[in-house]
């Protein structure tokens, strides 16, 4: 299967899930042939991960991997394709300059548009921790024969490098669901204030919203084939909004990093949002729960369940679940970021 016709297939939005994976996993053995870094979820023992000092930086293998998840690939590549087709009709008389942040040993996200714009068109910045990963890369761009198109590789961390110029796409996509583990919000607070004023930033918008739901229940729906409406099950008393406990944006970000502040742990962390349970029939039957919700660009989503970096994330902190406790809720920065939890006691 050609890099083109891999490319039409993931850009139309007709086609069909099964072609979707099919053409994925011809992306991924073609990469993975050229490249030398196969797949592989790297579950155990952190593999070859980095530890940085804002999160975990995912071995070469791992970031290959995530190439499978079919809906999160689709979207973020039509996400890209639209966002670059968006900045060339803003940036009509230079090339459109594209910083590619954790771009991973396959470059999933950008590699197959290249074969739908000319050379000349873009300046492309392939940025990642692992030299491993740039590398890769670069075998594929020759093997493509992609490399009309001026490249460059930088191996640093995204969380603290600084640009030479300001790019007028930004693609960062280095996020675990709950934006737990991973470094996408650092990535985001550091690299955003370096977009181009009218440039756009991949993804628009990150919500983690706290909830209560009936996990069991909405998982054997999924089995089923049943579609779940998160405004339906709310409808129906099946969930509880509680909070949106993050909203992250480009613009903010940095602002948020600004204002974190030390918790009695010593630990980094944001400004925390303030929850109450709700008295409602049953509420020990609910689960509490992290969902995550991302606008790539414009109308290209990815909702409840649709991806693994959209799969809800249990929220142990709030249990037992009792009405009327008071909770503060906080994303911790640092070496492991993830949502920390606290029952504030009545005075």
């Amino acid at each position: 299967m050609k890099l083109e016709y891999i490319a039409d297939t993931l850009l139309n939005e007709a086609s069909a899930p099964a072609d979707l994976r099919a053409a994925l996993n011809a992306f991924a053995q073609l990469c993975s042939d050229v490249g030398g870094v196969v797949p592989d979820p790297s579950f155990d023992a952190w593999a070859d991960d980095s530890l940085l000092n804002n999160g975990v930086a995912i071995s070469p293998e791992a970031a290959a991997h995530c190439v499978t998840d079919t809906q999160r690939s689709a979207v973020f590549i039509r996400a890209a394709h639209a966002a670059i087709t968006t900045a060339k009709q803003r940036f009509t008389t230079s090339p459109i300059e594209v910083l590619y942040a954790g771009c991973g040993p396959f470059a999933t996200l950008l590699l197959p548009l290249l074969t739908k714009f000319n050379p000349g068109e873009l300046v492309v910045h392939f940025l990642d921790i692992h030299q491993r990963s740039l590398d890769s890369v670069a075998l594929l761009i020759g093997h493509f024969d992609l490399q009309g198109h001026r490249i460059s590789y930088i191996q640093d961390d995204a969380c603290h490098y600084q640009h030479s110029s300001n790019p007028h796409v930004i693609i960062a996509e280095t996020m675990q669901k709950s934006l737990e583990q991973e470094p996408q919000f650092a990535v985001t607070a550091n690299l955003a204030p370096q977009l181009h004023a009218r440039g756009i930033f991949i993804p628009q918008r990150i919500e983690v919203a706290l909830c209560l739901a009936k996990l069991e229940a909405e998982r054997a729906a999924l089995q089923q084939g049943d579609a779940l409406d998160p405004n339906a099950l709310q409808a129906a008393g099946e969930r509880h909004a509680l909070a949106t406990v993050l909203c992250l944006t480009p613009e903010h970000a940095a602002t948020l990093k600004q204002q974190a502040r030390q918790n009695s742990h010593g630990l980094l962390e944001l400004n925390p949002i303030h929850v109450t349970l709700p008295a409602i029939t049953d509420l020990n039957t609910f689960d509490a729960v992290l969902f995550t919700r991302i606008q790539v660009f414009e109308q290209h989503r990815l909702l409840d369940y649709e991806s693994e970096i959209t799969l809800p994330l249990r929220c142990s902190g709030l249990t037992p679940l009792q009405a009327g406790d008071h909770y503060r809720a906080s994303l911790q920065i640092g070496s492991y970021p993830k949502f920390s939890v606290t029952r504030i006691c009545d005075s």
